[in-house]
């Protein structure tokens, strides 16, 4: 599974941002200055494969309701996901016309990764490479 493209709709202080990954890549590193959105950035790729939890700290400018991340991604067999995910309780993840989208496809492909192991092996820090 790839990530094309993560779409910061309406996430932290962020609003119709697109961030686009080159399919070339082997690794994608994402550089920036203090306060830049880098952990924005990986908080709303958690959110966007976990669900945007309960209490997040990601709604201070939009709203709880008004929570949006979108992306577009790449399974191994060739096939792809363009969903939005939202912040609720079910039928969070949905189409371009606010549509459930089944998340049985996004759980196949995670194969049973959760939130901390995503956090342990993909979503470096500065703070967990330190430790």
């Amino acid at each position: 599974m790839r990530f094309e493209r993560l779409d910061l709709v309406a996430y932290g202080r962020f609003a119709d941002r697109r961030l686009v990954f080159s399919p070339a890549a082997a690794l994608h590193v994402v550089l920036g200055r203090n306060e830049a959105g880098k952990t924005t950035t990986l908080e709303a790729i958690k959110d966007f494969l976990f669900r945007i939890e309960t209490r997040t700290s990601y709604a201070f400018e939009h709203g709880y309701d008004a929570l949006r991340i979108g992306a577009a991604i790449a399974f191994a067999d060739g096939e792809r996901l363009e969903a939005r995910r939202r912040k609720g309780n079910a039928n969070t993840l949905v189409d371009e016309a606010n549509k459930p989208v089944a998340e049985d496809r996004l759980a196949h492909a995670l194969a049973g990764l959760n939130r901390k192991s995503f956090e342990t092996e993909f979503g470096l820090s500065q703070l967990t490479l330190r430790e």
